[in-house]
């Protein structure tokens, strides 16, 4: 815009030093020199107002091409942010879809090692109760055993059905 500004303010000037230099090497009288001065206004003032015209259709013009020019760049990078966009969604879903396949696996691992801790604590109780209770009965048929061998002491008699002095216990066997 300021080129076109520039290039008017030009002509002007130019069509008035060119009106001015004329004055002063015209050969003609002043009536003559007053008509040329006129019709060489008259043209100057056509010839601006015409490249006014075309300056005005060519700003115009060129405003229009801009215009659709950046018309089409929006619409252009609209496409390309929406398909980035797109894309973006896409593949935040297959991340989803992949972190929550992780996260399904841990739990899995994790409830199949829990399951497993648990036997494992089940069976542990399981054999401490066995065992338990076979170590009292081991020690209720050992107290048993002994308290059979006192009475049968104390009464005289041993297991085999032998008689022994009754001052004399035999002592328990270590």
């Amino acid at each position: 815009m300021a080129t076109t500004r520039d290039f008017l303010v030009g002509v002007v000037i130019g069509s008035a030093l060119g009106a001015a230099a004329a004055l002063l090497y015209a050969p003609a009288a002043g009536t003559e020199t007053r008509q040329i001065i006129k019709d060489r206004t008259g043209e100057a003032l056509d010839r601006t107002t015409e490249l006014a015209g075309q300056a005005r259709t060519r700003v115009s013009d060129l405003a229009s091409q801009t215009q659709n020019r950046a018309s089409e760049v929006v619409q252009q990078t609209q496409a390309r942010v929406s398909d980035m966009a797109g894309q973006v969604r896409s593949k935040a879903g297959e991340l989803t879809q992949q972190v929550q396949g992780a996260v399904d696996r841990g739990r899995q691992a994790v409830e199949q090692q829990k399951d497993a801790v648990l036997s494992a604590v089940e069976a542990g109780r399981q054999a401490f109760a066995e065992k338990k209770d076979q170590l009292q009965q081991d020690v209720a048929d050992d107290t048993a055993a002994v308290t059979t061998e006192t009475e049968n002491l104390a009464g005289g008699t041993t297991e085999l059905g032998q008689t022994t002095e009754a001052s004399e216990p035999t002592p328990p066997p270590a």
